[in-house]
């Protein structure tokens, strides 16, 4: 019980009783200021720093003012947590969009032989694949940031929207070129899937269910990546100049329930720094629009589309040393550093725009480490995930269905870990970082053992499937405790943009080691050719 303080300068009293507060006893805070009235807050809204604030004594000549304050933001953030069926509909919504949403980044690696043999292109239909993960991974923090700024369910809807309209035009291009640039904008919009699913999820929940929450949904992103040659495999295996289509059409019915599920259940968030009700025009208004970084997100998106285009193409398309790729990678490099340069000025100036990546976050050793830590899971994730079906297919000839389902071990094991980490973080307590390097030991075995496979034997050797099982645990417990950690560690304002540029560097890492890997795989080709 907080006991009543009082002094010749008090401006306020405070002191703990039990009241009526939306029909619940409550213990709560009773708040009285010069006016006299009292006002009430109840104690399990207030976190450990504003129930110290609650009850000391302030001279300041506006209490009332800072103590409804307080009230309204102790209020939101209980409105925020949701529970029962809403939160069951949400969450189908939620899995189903990002499933739809990272589907795309693996299910078009079994594809690529149907879709060249329809509408030709072949030597174009590298493109496919880059053009999704050039503005999937540009456009990460970016969607992150704004949805400060336009809040959080728009840009969500937003992603959403984009992502269905141009997954029904990928289906139904007539040639190479329009499904490549329809790619483009698809990548696009599932970058927003992602980047504000990251954001909206630890939001939906209270803090001691991040790890249950958090786990699912990493569990989700896991399964949909392992699941794609599969399900293209699946598609593509009778032929045909048409099937292929539904690599993309079938994102058009489960999109749309998505998008219905997440307009209806998905609450409505206000714009950072904003106190208004009209919530809505304030997302537009000129003074929302002041705050954006506009010279830091085109100096953001320029450093990552060049980067990755530079490291998709390099040694496939265009030579590792030719004037294109090395004008390319010159450009990337003084983009980032002048977007660096850029964001340490502007965090440290006077100005109302905010940077799209306060560097100030990475003081924090801990977030700096997760940043590395995620580059780390996401650099032999890709590789493994894309040349497990190709190397099926082209050594052991296998069908696309059945080199896809060479992957199952992985599937399997993936969303496994997940819950593993949830439990082990949630119910015995065992600190974050020791699963993390725990997921760190098993990567690296059954990577180091996958790599280990001759190409020269004839049959699929069984004790892949012990090495995948490896490689799934470590996957799984690394990603998921990541997820959890983040909005533990990281102030609320600084969540959006952290979730977004963990997201940013996990796929970056797994898109240079494809680069790496499509030059080492070309070399060998051209020696065994030669």
């Amino acid at each position: 019980m907080f006991t009543k303080s009082s002094s010749q300068n008090t401006l306020m009293s405070t002191s703990t009783k039990r009241t009526r507060f939306e029909d619940e006893d409550v213990e709560s805070i009773a708040t009285s200021g010069r006016g006299g009235r009292e006002i009430v807050i109840p104690l399990k809204f207030l976190d450990d720093r504003s129930r110290e604030a609650s009850i000391r004594t302030d001279t300041r000549s506006e209490p009332d003012v800072e103590t409804q304050a307080v009230t309204e933001d102790a209020q939101e953030n209980k409105h925020e947590y949701m529970s029962g069926w809403k939160l069951h509909f949400l969450t189908v919504g939620v899995w189903l969009a990002l499933f739809l949403s990272t589907l795309e980044t693996t299910i078009v690696s079994t594809s690529l032989v149907s879709i060249t043999n329809a509408v030709g292109g072949f030597d174009m239909r590298d493109w496919v694949v880059t053009s999704y993960l050039i503005t999937y991974t540009s456009f990460l923090v970016i969607y992150a940031k704004f949805s400060d700024f336009f809040g959080k369910k728009t840009m969500m809807l937003v992603g959403l929207a984009i992502f269905i309209i141009f997954s029904v035009l990928c289906g139904v291009s007539t040639n190479m070129t329009m499904l490549i640039i329809f790619r483009g904008f698809q990548g696009m919009g599932a970058s927003g899937i992602y980047a504000l699913i990251m954001v909206i999820a630890p939001t939906l929940i209270p803090p001691s269910k991040f790890h249950i929450y958090m786990g699912l949904i990493a569990a989700c992103f896991l399964v949909a990546s392992v699941l794609g040659p599969v399900l293209g495999g699946v598609i593509n295996e009778k032929g045909g100049n048409w099937r292929w289509r539904w690599v993309f059409m079938l994102n058009a019915p489960a999109g749309v329930l998505a998008f219905v599920l997440l307009a209806v259940f998905l609450p409505s968030s206000k714009p950072a720094n904003t106190t208004s009700r009209n919530h809505f025009r304030l997302k537009f208004a000129k003074e929302a629009l002041s705050r954006i970084d506009i010279g830091g997100t085109i100096l953001l998106l320029s450093a990552s589309v060049l980067l990755v285009f530079a490291l998709e193409e390099a040694g496939y398309r265009y030579a590792w040393g030719s004037l294109t790729i090395t004008i390319t990678l010159v450009l990337a490099i003084v983009s980032g550093i002048t977007f660096v340069t850029w964001e340490f000025l502007l965090e440290r100036s006077d100005s109302k725009r905010e940077p799209m990546f306060p560097l100030s976050i990475l003081k924090n050793r801990v977030v700096a480490g997760m940043m590395l830590s995620a580059f780390l899971i996401g650099f032999p994730f890709v590789v493994i995930v894309v040349s497990i079906p190709q190397r099926s297919q082209a050594v052991y000839g296998a069908s696309p269905a059945e080199a896809g389902l060479h992957l199952l071990p992985l599937l399997l094991t993936s969303p496994l870990a997940t819950a593993l980490s949830a439990f082990l973080t949630g119910k015995l307590k065992v600190p974050p970082m020791w699963l993390i390097l725990g997921g760190a030991v098993f990567q690296v075995v059954g990577v180091a053992l996958m790599c280990s496979i001759s190409i020269d034997i004839a049959e699929l050797p069984k004790m892949q499937y012990v090495f995948e099982v490896l490689m799934g645990l470590g996957f799984g417990m690394g990603l998921s405790t990541l997820l959890v950690l983040v909005p533990l560690v990281v102030e609320e304002k600084d969540r959006p943009v952290t979730m977004g540029a963990l997201t940013q560097v996990r796929v970056l890492g797994g898109t240079i080691a494809l680069a790496i890997w499509q030059f080492r795989n070309s070399q060998q080709s051209f020696s065994i050719l030669a």
